[in-house]
């Protein structure tokens, strides 16, 4: 029995900003990509306060900033 496994241009692990990025990116240049992480996205991200020093996105709470990446990524299909 043979088994078929399905092959990815790049593989992401973590769903912080940083892995966020990488798969936005990735998806923009048409690549293939599987995404190892936690399924509600970053934890410490949504559970920070405000956050200050995010560019362009001034006194954003953690949840908010959440609710802004599900949209991107959603966005992009991913």
């Amino acid at each position: 029995m043979e088994v078929e496994m399905e092959r990815y241009d790049i593989a992401i692990i973590g769903t912080g900003p940083a892995g966020l990025e990488a798969a936005i990116t990735a998806r923009i240049r048409n690549k293939k990509i599987i995404l190892f992480g936690n399924k509600n996205l970053s934890l410490k991200v949504e559970k920070a306060h405000t956050i200050q020093n995010y560019l362009g996105l001034p006194d954003i709470g953690g949840e908010e900033l959440k609710a802004a990446y599900e949209a991107h990524l959603k966005a992009m299909d991913i």
